[in-house]
């Protein structure tokens, strides 16, 4: 929200400098994220008055005026357009420097001398409007102070600074100038000027004769409808479209603008229909209807639900509730016609308004601006909750801006309707559990003048009896009064108390050791954590949920989604990180290497889906993701299998086996799961090509998901010490011709088994089955190593037990010895 200091100054009757303004707003909890200097001097720019004007001799586009500063007359020469004698306008004289850097100076043109410049909104930089000099009656809307030879600057006033503020999501009345100035009034012992206690003492009252039924009174359940004739649609004056642009907006006509100037200045937003182009003309606010469409504003055509609150009339929905009108009863300027170019069904321009100000549920906003992918000035105040009790004044106010541009305008047909009432039921406030909360006694006066100075109304006493002003839904508790009570003392005046423990101190539960441990292998790894949304589509649901041979009838889906893409809680991290892959490579990145720890989610037999800790991690792209030579293999299910077994290694995971998955979803033949001690604990492999399609991936990925809560209900295996042995040891190189279906974890078992404590270690170092293998068999070779930790073993120790291993794998598996 931007928050001008000429703007603060208009309600507010305070004598700090923008700084000290922006440093009580930030310790207040609205944080000011910067100031900007907005404006300019203009030296030698003076008021001037075109007396005469005629036809430049030598040149058809450019004018000789004759313009007086009320006391010299002079003669420029002026090619803008829109010149015409007695206008009043900004002269730049003689040894004027205009803001682009420009000196003004004596010059002859075609012929003709011309002693200064006439200039054009763009060359003072006001505006980027370049099509004729500034009409200063015009731009501050009417000739008061507009005496000729005065300087502009005096008329313009000093640069104006803009504070930058950041608005909490709870404080919607920070998303108007009058929200932040009551905010800065209170902070700095400031004042209402007498012209905004006139603006905000004056309420809209209007006839009962309009057509207007809230047919969804829940949805809305405050409305005025008020009907204005004799409306001129045109351009804004300068001092309007200068506001707006200030705030961020461009200008568009004189009655959208000041439609724009209530949003800004009171956050209720206004909207304003061309009331010819209302059937009836009536209003109804209601549901929408299945299949109806609306082109609104943005010129889109929008397919509504009933999801969606619409302002109707008789026969067709005209806007979107809270969030932007139609294209077809929007207010038009004459230029619009003219831009259309007279085509067949062109508007007229608008003669007669209708000014709808309103009050609309939240929560049905947010449902129709997310249902609709539409986020509006209008939608981000009504979805936080606007004052519900505002609507009469900002009405008044805007029909008073109204007459002042238009005096000619007259006030037609009106009514409002109002459904319900806001409940003002008092809130109390014990001295007890302030002084218990803020850690320090505060005398009952400055808490009720804190609060006053917010516009609370107090009842002294102990309790104090508080009501909240209508304009502050997030007050809904005692604790709350609290809060704006240490807010407005100052959060630095809470003293520091140390923590009495009694000697007890925080442990670590097992799942948040496990989470740890998890987080510091993965890293270790070289991946980098990721955290996505739980929330993922029904598609990536099924799809993903096939991985681990899950239920797809067990995902869980939300009754109220936000929207398509976000509708069910994903079962695994899978799909978040398929997502997050996707953008990695779509930005160029040579390699992706991600992992997450949260939660899946499936429906259970209990009311709150079942939710299971769980890791996911992924790798794709270049095998050594610090390698600088792009050409170099990527990573294939061996490097990726070998990430996965040292992750399992580190975790302690006992004896965790690795067998063949042939899952839904997986590239078959590179897919496998882990088991450890008959549970399943993991899935690893390379997804399907079809499947990686519908996070739009062409590389191959390899994905591992490991399921933390089995790991938790494991007994830990505890890391053991062996000290190296002080003899040398003996090294053995054996190979045996198995059956192709032995798995080398099988021989490896049998052999440690039959070789005893002598044997300490013992590493495959060969996988062969090509020619000179027996058929049906395999060789698998071994690296052995024995030593005793007393004495060197003998050759023909090492043989017994190397015999002892032979016949065991002879016997068990089938297998026998290679011989060279």
């Amino acid at each position: 929200m931007k928050l001008p200091m000429s703007w603060l100054r208009e309600w507010i009757e305070v004598g700090a400098e923008a700084a000290a303004v922006a440093d009580a707003l930030t310790r207040r909890g609205f944080y000011v994220e910067g100031l900007e200097a907005r404006g300019r001097s203009f030296p030698g720019v003076v008021v001037a008055r075109v007396l005469e004007v005629a036809r430049h001799p030598n040149a058809d586009k450019l004018w000789l005026c004759r313009v007086t500063d009320g006391t010299t007359e002079r003669r420029v020469v002026c090619g803008a357009p829109n010149v015409t004698a007695g206008m009043i306008a900004p002269l730049a004289t003689v040894g004027a420097r205009l803001p682009g850097g420009v000196v003004i100076r004596k010059s002859r043109i075609r012929g003709q001398d011309s002693e200064g410049m006439l200039c054009s909104a763009r060359e003072l930089e006001l505006s980027d409007d370049h099509q004729g000099i500034v009409d200063l009656e015009r731009y501050f809307g009417g000739r008061d102070g507009l005496a000729p030879g005065r300087p502009l600057d005096e008329l313009l006033g000093p640069a104006d600074t803009v504070l930058e503020v950041e608005v909490p999501f709870n404080r919607p009345d920070g998303l108007g100038v009058v929200g932040l100035a009551r905010e800065v009034k209170a902070a700095l012992d400031g004042h209402w000027t007498p012209a905004a206690q006139g603006w905000l003492k004056k309420r809209w009252s209007g006839r009962s004769d309009f057509d207007l039924e809230l047919e969804d009174p829940e949805g809305c359940p405050r409305y005025i409808a008020q009907a204005i004739h004799g409306v001129s649609i045109g351009p804004s004056p300068g001092w309007l479209v200068q506001r707006l642009e200030v705030m961020g907006q461009r200008s568009i006509n004189n009655v959208v603008d000041l439609s724009n100037l209530v949003l800004f200045e009171f956050g209720q937003p206004v909207h304003t229909f061309d009331l010819g182009q209302l059937n009836g003309p009536s209003i109804r606010v209601r549901r929408a209807r299945a299949g109806e469409t609306l082109t609104t504003l943005d010129g889109k055509q929008r397919t509504l639900s009933p999801e969606v609150l619409v302002i109707a009339d008789r026969t067709r929905p005209v806007a979107i509730a809270g969030v932007m009108g139609g294209a077809d009863t929007e207010v038009r300027s004459p230029a619009d016609g003219e831009a259309q170019g007279g085509a067949a069904g062109a508007r007229a321009a608008t003669t007669r308004l209708l000014l709808e100000v309103a009050y609309f549920q939240p929560a049905r906003v947010r449902r129709s601006s997310r249902a609709l992918g539409l986020s509006t000035e209008a939608s981000k105040r009504f979805e936080r909750g606007v004052d519900p009790e505002i609507g009469p004044v900002a009405a008044a106010r805007f029909v008073s801006l109204l007459h002042q541009l238009m005096p000619e305008a007259q006030s037609g047909p009106a009514r409002e309707r109002i459904a319900a009432t806001r409940s003002n039921a008092p809130l109390t406030l014990r001295l007890a559990r302030l002084e218990g909360i803020v850690g320090s006694a505060v005398p009952p006066e400055d808490a009720a003048r804190h609060l006053e100075a917010l516009e609370f109304e107090v009842r002294r006493g102990d309790p104090l009896r508080i009501t909240v002003p209508p304009w502050r839904p997030d007050v809904t508790l005692e604790d709350d009064l609290i809060e704006e009570v240490a807010r407005a003392r100052g959060y630095e005046r809470i003293p520091e108390a140390p923590l009495e423990t009694r000697g007890e101190h925080a442990i670590r539960s097992p799942r948040e050791r496990l989470i740890e441990r998890a987080r510091a292998a993965m890293l270790a790894r070289g991946l980098n954590e990721a955290w996505t949304t739980t929330l993922i589509s029904g598609a990536e649901a099924r799809a993903a949920a096939a991985l681990t041979g899950a239920d797809p009838a067990r995902v869980v889906t939300l009754r109220n989604p936000l929207s398509r893409d976000g509708e069910v809680l994903r079962p695994h991290l899978a799909p978040g990180l398929l997502r997050a892959c996707a953008l990695n490579l779509q930005h160029g990145e040579p390699a992706v290497r991600l992992f997450e720890i949260g939660a899946g989610f499936a429906t259970g037999s209990a009311e709150l889906p079942d939710e299971r800790l769980m890791l996911g991690a992924l790798v794709t792209g270049a095998r050594w993701a610090h390698a600088h030579d792009q050409s170099q293999q990527v990573v294939d299910f061996e490097d990726a299998k070998g990430l996965w077994e040292a992750w399992l290694s580190e975790m302690r995971v006992d004896t965790p086996e690795w067998q063949t998955y042939s899952g839904e979803g997986w590239k078959p033949g590179a897919s496998a799961e882990v088991k450890s001690k008959g549970s399943r604990i993991a899935w690893a492999g390379m997804p399907s090509p079809g499947l990686l399609r519908e996070w739009e991936i062409e590389a191959p990925v390899h994905l591992f998901l490991a399921d933390l809560e089995a790991i938790l209900g494991q007994p830990e295996t505890r890391a053991g010490v062996r000290l190296p042995g002080r003899f040398p040891p003996l090294r053995r190189d054996v190979a045996f011709y198995v059956p192709a279906g032995t798995r080398a974890r099988d021989v490896e078992a049998v052999l440690t088994g039959a070789a005893g404590e002598w044997l300490s270690s013992i590493e495959l170092f060969d996988v062969y089955a090509g020619p000179g293998t027996p058929e049906g068999m395999r060789s698998l070779a071994f690296a052995l190593q024995f030593s005793h930790p007393e004495r060197t073993l003998t050759e023909s120790e090492v043989q017994s037990v190397q015999d002892r291993m032979v016949e065991a794998v002879a016997t068990q598996c089938g297998g026998r010895l290679r011989e060279r």
